[in-house]
């Protein structure tokens, strides 16, 4: 391990709250991440912030206020879900997901600023299904999606990288922004002829001014580290590093592990780490480090754990 940078770590205990029982995207995903980032010594290295709640102007540059207003009011009046049974609602399920999306904005302005080199953002409910006036998959406000809209919207950046790697599609993320050339969204993810929710073949490349801005790489069911890396390096990198982002986004689900239950792709620890540390390297020629991630899926405890320990642990270290 070289020396360290200065590595945002955003977590606050509001995550929690949002109780989803024993829906697989719980409380307790939280809780084995913080148990082995504490366990290894990590996260004494890291800059632990809370975040705050991103206030309704933020959450609007992505969802409608109507859809805003919406998600407070199901939220508050007992409802036991949102739009799809997926969408399990708590009295706190509000208040979580924005600070989940306010935590996302604050490690950005953080990083933009200089405050710190690069950030991960622990939080929940996770995003990447939110559409700008519907729950999906889990996900109520898109705090990725609102993250890239305050860099290019707020600080007036030009080219913003929004790369994920969850088994799942980014729907929300990709629509967000599919029409603009500020935002480069690429999503990998297992072939959506065979899972959730159905989208991000690789024929969608945006339109308008934002086509060519899209790049969608469909992994077949079963696909292992060796053909997550031969894609990644060969066919996206080299796409990213035309682009010359000057902020990079991560949408970092390690739900393609070949023991996670929602999915049938094989990757291992050692492909994820291939991943970011890529994108690392990216962010590091081209926009000065700026980088930040947030978490979105994962559903077996240890392996996320394991998984995202190492991923922070990248961030946190020098690169050759």
């Amino acid at each position: 391990m070289g020396p360290s940078v200065n590595t945002g770590f955003y977590y606050d205990p509001i995550f929690r709250r949002h109780d989803t029982g024993s829906h697989p995207e719980n409380a307790g995903r939280l809780d084995a991440i913080l148990a082995q980032i504490q366990g290894n010594g990590l996260l004494g290295r890291l800059q632990n912030r809370t975040g705050r709640r991103a206030d309704e102007a933020e959450i609007s540059l992505v969802h409608s206020l109507d859809y805003i207003r919406y998600v407070e009011e199901a939220a508050l009046s007992g409802q036991g879900y949102l739009d799809t049974p997926d969408c399990v609602l708590s009295g706190e399920t509000y208040a979580a997901a924005k600070h989940a999306a306010g935590a996302l904005v604050e490690a950005v302005l953080d990083v933009a600023a200089g405050r710190m080199d690069n950030a991960f953002v622990a939080c929940r409910p996770p995003g990447h299904h939110a559409e700008a006036a519907q729950a999906m998959g889990f996900c109520y406000f898109n705090n990725i999606a609102i993250g890239a809209a305050v860099l290019t919207e707020r600080l007036g950046y030009e080219r913003v990288l929004v790369f994920d790697f969850d088994v799942h599609h980014g729907n929300g993320t990709q629509h967000a922004f599919e029409s603009r050339k500020d935002v480069f969204f690429c999503s990998m993810h297992q072939h959506p002829r065979t899972l959730y929710p159905g989208t991000g073949y690789a024929e969608e490349r945006g339109f308008g001014d934002g086509l060519g801005y899209t790049l969608n790489a469909p992994m077949l069911p079963l696909s292992t580290d060796a053909d997550y890396l031969h894609v990644f390096e060969h066919i996206l990198l080299p796409q990213f590093r035309e682009y010359r982002p000057q902020f990079i986004l991560v949408s970092a689900g390690f739900d393609a592990h070949r023991d996670d239950p929602l999915a049938m792709v094989n990757l291992t620890q050692a492909g994820f780490d291939g991943l970011i540390g890529g994108i690392r390297k990216l962010a590091d020629e081209t926009c000065e480090g700026r980088l930040v991630s947030v978490l979105e899926g994962g559903y077996h405890y240890q392996r996320l754990s394991e998984c995202v320990a190492s991923h922070i642990a990248i961030l946190n270290t020098e690169t050759p």
